[in-house]
Parts: C-alpha cells; sequence; structure tokens
C-alpha cells in the first residue's frame, strides 16, 4: 500500500512546476487570474509564449484530498473510547508505513447522537494533515471512524479539513439519527446494503473502498469502508489566439485542436505533452463554435512517465480583428491505488466550472455561453 500512495498521492506534487516566459502583465490583459483564484483554488501560469504572430497560455490548478468512512463490528474491546483511545487507533489503523505525527488538536463532539472522540495528525514532513473521528453505534452494533485527509502540497485550503467534519455531522449510523444540516452538502449519499447514509458537496464523489486485504470477501452493513474524493481534483486551460482574424468554421477548431495536440514544452526536466485528443462533438453556434472530448496528458521525466485522463470543452471565436481559442478541461479518473473508482466530472460540474470558473475570467471572451 505505501508504494501506491507515494507512486499516485504525492507524485503529481514533483511533477508539477510553474513556467513563465513573460511577466504576468501580459496575462491580466487576457485572464483575470485573480479571479480564477478568489475561490481558493492555487491556480498557476504553467506557460506564456507570445510573438507577433500571436500566442498561448497554460494554466493549471489541482488538489486533493481523501474522506474516508470506516465501520467496524462494536466488539468488546472497541466498547470503551476516549481521545487516547483515538490516539492510539490512529497510529495503528494504516499500519507503519504511515508514521502519524499527532498533534495536540483533540477534543469531543457529537455524531448522531453519539459522544464521539477526535484527534489530527499530520504525515510526511505535514504534507498531509489527518483527522480522526471515532465514535460508537450501539443501535448497529458498529464503531465508525470518520478518516479525513487534505494534500496541503497539492493545494488543498485546511477549510477542506473543516469541512469534512461537518460531512461526519450529517452522517446517520442509524434510523431516525440526529444529523446537522449544512448549505455546502447538497449531495446525498446513501446505502440501503451498508444501512448509513451522509452528505457531501457536488463535486464530490463517493466509492466503495474495495481494499482487497481488508475485505477479501467484500464489503459489508458490519465491516466495511467508503472513499470520497474530488470529481475536479485537477484543472487545465488553454488560451491561443492569433493577431489576425479568420473566419470561424469547423476546419478551423480541428486545426487548433491539432496545434495543442502537437505542441510540448519541457520545464525543470519534465515533458508536457496532450495525445489522444478525440473530438466527440462540435457545434456551430451564433458567433462561436464549441466542442468537446477528451485527451491524455502524457508527462516524462527521465525514465519516469504517467499519463493523466482529461475531458474538455473548447470554444473558437473573433474579437478585435483577433481569434482566439480556450481550451477548459477537467481530469477524468477511473482508478486509483489500483482501485476502479468513477471520478469523472459530471456535466453539471463541468458546465457550472466552464461557465462560472473559466469564461467568467476570461476577458477577451464577450460571447453569450449558453
Amino acid at each position: 500500500m505505501r508504494k501506491l500512495i507515494l507512486a499516485v498521492f504525492f507524485l503529481p506534487i514533483g511533477l508539477i512546476f510553474i513556467f513563465l516566459a513573460f511577466g504576468s502583465q501580459d496575462v491580466d490583459k487576457l485572464i483575470d487570474i485573480e479571479g480564477l483564484r478568489s475561490q481558493g483554488d492555487d491556480w498557476q501560469v504553467m506557460l506564456q509564449k507570445s510573438l507577433p504572430e500571436g500566442g498561448s497560455i497554460k494554466l493549471q490548478q489541482d488538489k486533493w484530498l481523501m474522506y474516508f468512512l470506516h465501520w467496524r463490528p462494536l466488539t468488546e474491546e472497541r466498547q470503551d473510547i476516549s481521545i487516547e483511545y483515538v490516539r492510539k487507533l490512529m497510529l495503528s489503523f494504516w499500519g507503519p508505513n504511515m508514521p502519524f505525527a499527532l498533534s495536540q488538536k483533540s477534543g469531543e463532539m457529537k455524531v448522531a447522537g453519539h459522544r464521539a472522540f477526535f484527534i489530527d495528525g499530520t504525515i510526511y514532513q505535514g504534507m498531509i494533515h489527518s483527522r480522526f473521528i471515532v465514535w460508537n453505534c450501539p443501535e448497529t452494533k458498529r464503531q465508525f471512524i470518520s478518516d479525513c485527509n487534505i494534500n496541503l502540497k497539492r493545494g488543498a485550503p485546511e477549510a477542506l479539513l473543516d469541512l469534512q467534519r461537518e460531512i461526519t455531522q450529517t452522517i446517520a449510523c442509524h434510523p431516525q439519527a440526529k444529523i446537522q444540516e449544512s448549505s455546502l452538502l447538497r449531495q446525498k449519499y446513501a446505502s440501503e446494503k451498508y444501512k448509513l447514509s451522509f452528505y457531501i458537496p457536488q463535486n464530490w464523489r463517493t466509492n466503495d473502498f474495495n481494499n482487497k486485504e481488508w475485505f477479501p470477501k467484500g464489503l459489508s452493513d458490519i465491516n466495511g469502508s467508503l472513499w470520497t474524493l474530488l470529481t475536479d481534483s485537477e484543472k487545465y486551460v488553454e488560451l491561443l489566439w492569433d493577431n489576425k482574424q479568420s473566419e470561424i468554421s469547423e476546419d478551423l477548431f480541428k486545426d487548433y485542436i491539432k496545434r495543442v495536440e502537437s505542441h510540448h514544452f519541457e520545464t525543470n526536466g519534465i515533458t508536457w505533452k496532450i495525445i489522444d485528443m478525440n473530438i466527440e462533438n462540435i457545434e456551430a453556434k451564433d458567433d462561436y463554435i464549441v466542442g468537446e472530448g477528451a485527451f491524455k496528458y502524457h508527462l516524462k521525466k527521465g525514465k519516469q512517465e504517467m499519463e493523466k485522463s482529461f475531458i474538455f470543452k473548447a470554444l473558437l471565436w473573433n474579437k478585435d480583428n483577433k481569434t482566439y481559442f480556450l481550451l477548459a478541461s477537467l481530469r477524468s479518473v477511473q482508478e486509483f491505488w489500483q482501485i476502479p473508482v468513477d471520478l469523472s466530472p459530471s456535466r453539471e460540474i463541468f458546465n457550472k466550472y466552464l461557465k462560472e470558473e473559466v469564461l467568467a475570467n476570461i476577458k477577451v471572451f464577450n460571447k453569450s455561453y449558453k
């Protein structure tokens, strides 16, 4: 398990670097970077290229967290819980390969009407901030562990750890449980099989944590784990422009797609290249063209290589005698830690990201997008 954690959970940290070809002044004329960052996301300029005939800007943002909910049989040795119990549990739950450094932050709270205890800790020199919240549910004879984690090095703000505490307080671990409502948590996860429910943000998704070592016979209502992850963990935006106005057409749209796919750049020894670009649909609007599809980002450093799958929407338009092409994408994860997991962004989430986050901050986009 440790190798998988290091290879997948932390590898992007070593692969993400910022490359700025020119000053930020040119970027600000085209894109409102501070507007993008206003939601707490650490958008960065990866590459800016400006030439007499045109140019391009590449932006990237990522954040990462994991919210686990574990439940185990309420055996005799698990009956009496306390802060000290949670302390020992946190140090042993994931084994010696997860050497938590426990903090002084601990205390009591209520979950579903039950008395719960929590403690905070960090691992990997403070890269990961974690919190264990533990309570017993006598009604269903189960012990629950809310296992909250944020990756600070991959841009997850501290507020997301507190949000996981709010998620925990929406858990109904037994019928007629008293839960705490939150305006930030509108998506309900409910399982008759596991006899529980809780609420999460719209852009998060819950899946079974099918760890074969823990659950060789599969998950049950007595013994199981769920993990909730982001469906928009990585965002990538590219803006291209030509300093001349061309006729907007599907052929020109495809030409820009080829330009995006053919270009690669290197920074800090990392080679970045978009591959396997597939256009699934192109639609002509009144004064612009929009298309959608999928691609993979191939990253290489020495002998190390990895690929990330993305879905995208792209727009082509003219403004002030210039032609612009915008590519907006979100990562689509189908496997993590060699466990199948569906983290493909929903159409609703993608459209909200495109309209309210990206297009709202592209200063040169002057169209009415619907």
